[in-house]
Formats: C-alpha cells, sequence, structure tokens
C-alpha cells in the first residue's frame, strides 16, 4: 500500500515538473482557478461519461434497469454499478481538490511549485482510473483495484486537504509540514489496513 501510494507522489511531481508546460501569471487567485478547471474539467468529464457508458453497454447483455439485480456481488455487473458510482464521487472529490491546491501553490514563492501540482493531480486521477475498473472487474474480492486506487490519489486527497485546510486557516506555509504529513498519513494508514487485515486472516483460520 505504501508502494502504491508512493506511486502518485512520484507520478504528480513528475508531471507537474517535467512533462506539464509553464503556466501564465495570474493577477489573482480566482484567475489560477479558472485556468487549473481549464485544463481538468475534460478529462475528468471523458472519465465519468465513460464509466457511464460502460454501464450503459452492458445492459446488452444483463438489462438490470427495471428488474432487480439478483446476481452475485462479484458478478461483473454489480461491479460496473460501484465503479461508476465510486468514479463519480473521486471525481468530485478529486476536482474539488485540485481547486483546494490552487488556493494555497501561490504561496511558496521560493519553490517550484505552481498550478501545474493541482493539474497533475487530476490527470494521474484520470489515468489511473482505467486501471482501477479493470483491476475491480478482475479481482473483485481482492485486492485488484488496489493500484488504481491508490496510485490515483484516492488516500493522497485526505492529507492535501487537512494540509490545505490548516495552511488556509492558520497560515501555515511549510512544504515540510505538507510532505511529512501526506508520507505520515499514508504510513499509518497502511500500518493499519495491515494490523487489521492479520487479524481478520486469524480469525478466518480458526474458524
Amino acid at each position: 500500500i505504501i508502494a502504491l501510494n508512493a506511486l502518485h507522489g512520484v507520478s504528480v511531481y513528475l508531471m507537474s515538473t517535467q512533462f506539464l508546460g509553464a503556466p501564465p501569471t495570474f493577477q489573482t487567485t480566482a484567475e489560477a482557478v479558472v485556468y487549473v478547471l481549464r485544463q481538468i474539467l475534460g478529462p475528468i468529464i471523458v472519465t465519468l461519461w465513460l464509466s457511464f457508458e460502460f454501464k450503459a453497454i452492458s445492459r446488452l447483455w444483463l438489462d438490470d434497469r427495471f428488474v432487480e439485480n439478483t446476481t452475485a456481488p462479484t458478478h461483473w455487473s454489480r461491479v460496473l454499478d460501484r465503479c461508476q458510482h465510486q468514479t463519480f464521487e473521486q471525481s468530485i472529490v478529486t476536482t474539488l481538490m485540485c481547486v483546494l491546491i490552487t488556493f494555497v501553490v501561490d504561496d511558496f514563492k521560493d519553490s517550484s511549485i505552481d498550478v501545474r501540482l493541482p493539474i497533475a493531480w487530476a490527470i494521474t486521477f484520470v489515468m489511473m482510473r482505467p486501471v482501477f475498473m479493470a483491476g475491480y472487474l478482475l479481482e473483485p474480492l481482492g485486492s485488484g483495484r488496489a493500484l488504481g486506487l491508490f496510485a490515483g490519489g484516492f488516500w493522497a486527497n485526505f492529507p492535501a486537504a487537512v494540509y490545505c485546510s490548516i495552511h488556509c486557516v492558520f497560515g501555515i506555509v511549510s512544504l515540510k509540514f505538507a510532505f511529512n504529513l501526506y508520507v505520515g498519513f499514508i504510513v499509518g494508514m497502511s500500518v493499519i489496513i495491515g494490523i487489521l487485515n492479520n487479524t481478520v486472516g486469524a480469525k478466518q483460520k480458526q474458524k
């Protein structure tokens, strides 16, 4: 889990510093927000549309619109339902997260951080969404969706939101603090998940 989340951080960093062109100069934060939204809304809406249409097309084989879906929870039709719902939810969170990041990046005057960071954040999410859906379909009960989920920034949104909140409310501007919060949350949650998985596994063996 730690490695998958680290892949998100590395992907966002490389994309924002190596692959995206330098942004224009903005007079206000509002201009920066509009610029970021212009870059990210298109790819995110395309991702949403595809997730909805995959489910719609699947009804050629199993039409569950007007009858109760009695298939097993692991059946591909159920998995597609969850894929489109989770993609919708996570697209909203990611878009708002990118706006929030845009609010704070201008305060890091003496670093390479600028509005390319939230743009890279959104693009990484979009790129990993097909990986998430494919993994979920192939292994609905296992960890098949983990790569697309974590590398796409699912967990990273929380520590980023916490830092941006502290930054905006208390005026704390610190890249070191942001990095430590990001890494600390990922490591902490990975340890907790590992403990829970071992506990559940031990109970199942006892049965």
